[in-house]
């Protein structure tokens, strides 16, 4: 105990009971110090001489030991030694300040606590105590003191009404104009708990629930709540949305309430006056439907004559139209047999383009009335696998298919729901365009037509801009209809769609220029959409996009 008793010469009693105070206070990183009152001389430690940068000097004069203070404590330190050294006061030293930084060191915090002792005839002789570094604890609390700054700025500043209560108690730590505008209170409330700053509050639900956020630590939010507030001296209603949300310490525990106020007045008093003009729009809708309800039974009822006039047009097509045309074609043909040896060359040419013209013209009343139904006609919901329809398709083309030696190539083909007649003529239509529009070589024979026929399955957000199906479906195939023929401009691609419209010479192929419109009309009536694409003497696509199943 050699360091300890030559510090504390002045020590008495039992060695073993100063061994153990002397390691619980080296245990506790505590320096001891000595300062005696006659001499001026204080006595340190080891641990003392570090924290203050003077080792190797066990004793050193009053004056030096205040000169490694930092200036701006020096003189407080002084006075509050000098303070406890006076027998009038409590004789206890505590104190916490700066020391020089030093070469080897920076500026350290430390806090120092001592005890006067008194002789006989009253005066103090000595001054003993420890200290220690407290440098992190005063940094971090330094830090807090910096962050609790700014958070209070953010608070004041905030252009919406916010406080801070802290503690179970809910005190007001911090709050700022807008909010004491909603109390019609001063910042006079601060620190006070809100009960007895704003005691008509106390009995209202947001004391309970602020407390069961401090303790939960769970968030709320109140919707469009009213609110008196006090405006040049009247009070006003509004309305508000309150939030309360915990505040956290650095290290996760709760300390306080964040209380927001959001001011909606001006939207609900809109709100109000919106539901009025709704309430006035709503009573004259209310007669605007009555009236458009009794226009539209007139309409349907005209609907309805309409549709029975369309069906008399289908009937009058199918038969009366016909019959006419049957027995022309039926009278040519006895003309040609019968009589055609005894007409000139002329006449039989002239009896020939008769045939052919009520030939056409009959082709031409099928396709009108084969375009018509597909409106009208309720579609039949069924499932139809499409390679079966194709296999059909390509068995009533067989003879063309045959004279023509074209070569198709069909792939896997989905199953679809739909009208196994209109698919049908959806896809002769196609294969009959595709066989039809074949392209001619330099010496005027034409090529072999080679047809492919392939299935793609499209995700509705991957569909071509262009592409509008006419019911929404997550998925949808694409059937592609490609040949090797003449092709076409693009530039004309929202015209072969439409009744009657043909882009090449009329005369240099067969056909009414309907085809295409029903194929397109089908593609509709089902759901989906259809396009193509082609360059002049290179071919074309077609691409029927028809709903997944």
């Amino acid at each position: 105990m050699t360091e300890n008793s030559e510090l504390f010469p002045f020590w008495s009693g039992q060695q073993a009971a100063q061994e153990r105070l002397y390691h619980a206070i080296r245990a506790a990183q505590l320096g001891t110090w000595n300062l005696s009152v006659d001499s001026q001389q204080i006595w340190w430690d080891t641990s003392c001489q570090q924290l203050f940068g003077c080792q190797g000097q066990p004793v050193v004069e009053f004056s030096a030991f205040l000169s490694v203070i930092h200036e701006q404590d020096r003189q407080r330190v002084n006075d509050n030694i000098q303070a406890a050294l006076d027998p009038s006061l409590s004789g206890l030293y505590d104190d916490l300040f700066r020391v020089m930084a030093t070469e080897n060191s920076a500026e350290r915090w430390l806090h120092m606590q001592g005890r006067a002792y008194i002789d006989i005839v009253g005066s103090a002789y000595r001054l003993s105590g420890v200290v220690r570094d407290v440098t992190a604890q005063v940094q971090i609390r330094q830090q807090l003191e910096i962050s609790k700054a700014r958070f209070n700025s953010l608070i004041v500043n905030s252009p919406t009404a916010t406080v801070l209560f802290v503690g179970p108690d809910i005190v007001i730590e911090s709050v700022n104009a807008p909010m004491l505008r909603i109390w019609g209170a001063d910042e006079t409330v601060v620190g006070q708990p809100l009960t007895k700053a704003l005691p008509h509050l106390a009995a209202e639900p947001m004391v309970e629930l602020l407390q069961k956020v401090f303790s939960t630590g769970e968030t709320y939010h109140h919707a469009e709540k009213p609110a008196r507030i006090a405006v040049d001296g009247q009070w006003k209603e509004s309305w508000f949305n309150f939030a309360y949300s915990p505040a956290y310490t650095p290290d996760g525990k709760i300390y306080g309430v964040i209380n927001t106020a959001t001011d909606i007045t001006d939207q609900m008093l809109l709100l109000k006056e919106s539901e009025q003009r709704y309430r006035l729009l709503s009573e004259e809708l209310e007669l605007r439907v009555q009236e458009r309800t009794r226009e539209l039974a007139e309409a349907i009822d005209d609907l309805k004559q309409s549709n029975d006039n369309l069906q008399q047009f289908a009937y009058v097509a199918s038969h009366d139209l016909q019959e006419p045309l049957r027995k022309i074609q039926q009278f040519g043909d006895l003309l040609m047999s019968q009589y055609g040896h005894q007409l000139e060359g002329t006449g039989t040419d002239y009896l020939k383009r008769m045939q052919l013209a009520a030939s056409r013209m009959s082709r031409l009343i099928r396709d009108l009335l084969t375009f018509s139904r597909i409106s009208t006609r309720q579609q039949a919901a069924s499932q139809v696998p499409l390679s079966e329809i194709v296999r059909q398709a390509m068995i009533d083309l067989e003879l063309v298919i045959s004279e023509s030696q074209a070569v198709i190539d069909v792939g896997a083909l989905p199953v679809v729901a739909g009208d196994v007649v209109q698919l049908g003529q959806l896809f002769q239509n196609l294969l009959s365009n595709a066989l039809k529009f074949s392209r001619t070589d330099q010496s005027g024979a034409k090529t072999v037509p080679h047809i492919r026929i392939a299935s793609y399955r499209v995700a509705a957000d991957q569909l071509p801009a262009a592409i509008k199906p006419s019911r929404q479906a997550d998925a949808y195939h694409r059937i592609e209809v490609s040949d090797n023929g003449i092709g076409f401009d693009e530039r004309y691609l929202d015209r072969i769609f439409q009744v009657f419209q043909r882009l090449e010479k009329k005369g240099l192929f067969a056909g009414t220029g309907i085809g295409l419109a029903i194929c397109q009309r089908v593609a509709v009536s089902h759901g989906g959409a259809i396009t193509a694409s082609s360059r002049p003497g290179e071919g074309a696509t077609f691409s029927v996009y028809l709903p997944v199943c």
